[in-house]
């Protein structure tokens, strides 16, 4: 096998990925718009004059669609926007057609480029009550933090038209405001239900600009107060061409075909605004390289046929792929593994993190993560090392434990059930703005994670016994990593030892199951006389490893005599067993609401216990929470679980989730 991983490896064009990452770039591909759908019309006529047999699906967005327990939106088209300072002086201040990240995106239509609007800066929190008296309608606020929170009460119950921001994000220890001074931040509407959200509109400032709209706005204040002849605030005049409408999603899909009915998936998502070169140009460039060279390599009897056939589909985020899956529903069973790129080509400098492969969840065990592995071995052989025979890296990559943030925390969830490690990269410097450009991206890195790709999806294709040690070898390298670290936690006192052998319980079987996965993939022929023993062999290390730090921990510690005895005690409010009605995890939770007052309270109820928790974000707690609600477990066990997994969040948070999808009518109770 290794011989065809190097031959692929030697295949693989960075160059020519990168040419298409210059050539996405140039589209605007906000989900569901036009912009979207000429760059899906292209990248599939680029594979089609390749021989890859490619179409693009269309799915309708309309925002009374639904994907599974995805909520779609309407299409957006946006022809032109801008927004002038008139008041002092004369300033351009957004441009749609300089930058489209000028805009905020899914703006509403608007026209006051002969009624000046005044700007007012809310420059004291998002909390209403910091702002009493202060009179807003008809003007355009100036919002300089998150603008959801101010979504509430500062339009439709105060009145304001749209807004102006000069928010930017910030990432510690990989950029400040300050860094990015002269960029403006990726900022979006999210509309779900356009006859009762407010028909606003948005424009987005560089901080410079910001930093001199606000000083602007101070100054003119002090004027006023001290001559009331004088304007109190700034004026601009604004006027965006846009319509949101019923409308379509693109899917483009591609295959190459297998001996045997079942896939391989590799994924990447085509949206962002322009140019968004490495999230996500990079990942589409990556995912059609792959079935470039896979294809190529077969008819040219480089490498062998494949035996399971490889799907690629390039989506709008998380919307895309939901309606993908409940589209391909007979599907999906055929699908042993998937591979989602996202984020893969930046160039390794300041503020830009390793190339990492995701894991998988402990509710989801595999052996994708140890395959991918054994594939970045292959991409990192760069250079010749000091010893004969031997490479050095010329790139930083690194295998760690499961995160979301992409499309493979659906396809990971057990009510899917395709194995889906991700490749990216985090840190981003330039992540969500408009410095996302092709500057950023680097031709090698494109070749190394079209590699790790391209190899993942062809050893997934053909894996034989004889991988199956080299495998499982990758496998013994990350659990002996992982145990290393809950050792370190543990005699470090940063976790107690009860919390210590509980999370070793639960990961041994994790790695235990992840051995027994291997079966999935060989007929029972071949499993029995050449992949159960080694099955057992390495579920045996596993088990010994687990025992082993076990008593190193204790001893380290001193502590003997102690005896782990889990908490059996279940709490009555948590013993019953909940079961999802739904497929997936739910990325949007507030799709349910649907206008109904008494759903909408039951939502800010939790969310106000999250604040009240100190939780910033729930998403993957309730991600945790939805993969392991299959009916059998109580709300109690559940819970451990997740809370493990993710590492903070509270019994009673998870509680009041699976509570409110109770509500929604999503969750029902089972026993």
């Amino acid at each position: 096998m290794r011989e065809y991983l190097n031959k692929i490896h030697d295949t693989v064009d960075g160059e020519r990925a990168y040419s298409e990452v210059l050539e996405v770039t140039n589209y605007h591909r906000i989900q569901a718009s036009t912009g979207f759908r000429a760059a899906a019309e292209h990248v599939a006529g680029k594979l089609k004059a390749d021989g890859i047999d490619c179409e693009v699906l269309s799915y309708p967005a309309t925002d009374k669609t639904w994907y599974w327990a995805s909520k779609a939106f309407k299409e957006w088209d946006c022809k032109d926007a801008w927004c002038d300072l008139v008041v002092p002086h004369r300033e351009n201040l957004a441009n749609f057609k300089a930058n489209n990240i000028s805009v905020v995106q899914k703006s509403f239509p608007c026209d006051y480029s002969d009624k000046p609007l005044d700007v007012v800066m809310l420059d004291k929190g998002p909390d209403e009550a910091n702002y009493e008296g202060l009179d807003l309608r008809g003007k355009i606020v100036f919002i300089r933090d998150g603008f959801n929170p101010y979504m509430s009460w500062a339009f439709d119950k105060r009145g304001a038209v749209g807004f102006i921001t000069d928010f930017m994000r910030v990432v510690p220890g990989v950029r400040a405001r300050s860094d990015l001074y002269d960029i403006r931040n990726y900022t979006s509407f999210w509309w779900k239900d356009t006859e009762v959200e407010p028909n606003i509109f948005g424009f987005v400032l560089t901080p410079r600009q910001g930093d001199k709209l606000a000083e602007l706005c101070r100054a003119m204040a002090a004027e006023h107060a001290a001559d009331p002849t004088k304007p109190a605030c700034p004026q601009v005049i604004c006027k965006v061409e846009s319509s949101l409408y019923d409308g379509a999603m693109e899917v483009v899909e591609a295959r190459l075909p297998g001996e045997t009915d079942e896939e391989v998936l590799i994924v990447a998502h085509l949206c962002h605004p322009r140019a968004s070169a490495n999230d996500n140009a990079s990942g589409v460039s990556c995912a059609m390289e792959v079935m470039r060279v896979l294809k190529h390599l077969v008819d040219t009897h480089q490498i062998p046929a494949l035996k399971r056939g490889v799907r690629m589909i390039l989506v709008p985020e998380f919307s895309g792929t939901y309606a993908w899956l409940a589209g391909h529903e007979d599907l999906l069973p055929k699908v042993v593994a998937g591979f989602n790129l996202d984020m893969v080509g930046g160039r390794q400098v300041k503020g830009y993190g390793p190339l990492t492969i995701s894991g998988q969840p402990h509710a989801c065990p595999a052996i994708v993560t140890d395959v991918a592995a054994l594939c970045m071995d292959v991409a990192k052989e760069n250079a010749p090392g000091h010893t004969a025979g031997t490479f050095v890296p010329m790139f930083n990559g690194i295998v760690c434990g499961f995160s979301g943030g992409s499309d493979h925390y659906l396809l990971d969830d057990p009510t899917v059930n395709i194995p889906t490690p991700m490749l990216g990269q985090w840190p981003d410097v330039a992540y969500h703005t408009a410095a996302d450009t092709a500057e950023c991206v680097d031709p090698a890195m494109l070749k190394n994670s079209a590699t790790i790709g391209a190899c993942y999806a062809f050893l997934m294709s053909n894996l034989e016994s004889a991988d199956v040690p080299k495998v499982f070898t990758k496998m013994m390298e990350r659990c002996a990593n992982e145990l290393g670290q809950i050792m370190n936690k543990a005699t470090e006192g940063k976790s107690t030892l009860d919390a210590t052998f509980e999370w070793l319980e639960d990961t041994e079987k994790f790695y235990l199951n992840t051995c027994a996965d291997m079966k999935r993939y060989f007929d029972e022929g071949e499993y029995e006389a050449h992949v159960k023993g080694f099955v057992e062999q390495y579920q045996a290390m596993v088990a010994g490893m687990f025992e082993q730090t076990r008593k190193n921990i204790l001893t380290v510690l001193g502590k003997g005599d102690y005896v782990y005895a889990p908490d059996e005690t279940c709490p009555p409010e948590y013993a019953y067993v909940p079961l999802r009605k739904y497929r997936a995890p739910l990325v949007h939770v507030d799709d349910f609401i649907q206008g109904d007052p008494e759903l909408e309270a039951a939502y800010k109820a939790y969310m106000a216990l999250a604040a009240e928790k100190k939780i910033g974000s729930t998403y993957m707690m309730e991600a945790f929470t939805e993969y392991y609600m299959n009916g059998k477990r109580s709300l109690y066990e559940v819970a451990r679980l997740a809370l493990m997994e993710n590492g903070f969040g509270t019994i009673e948070l998870v509680h009041a989730f699976v509570q409110l999808l109770i509500k929604y009518g999503l969750v029902e109770v089972v026993g």
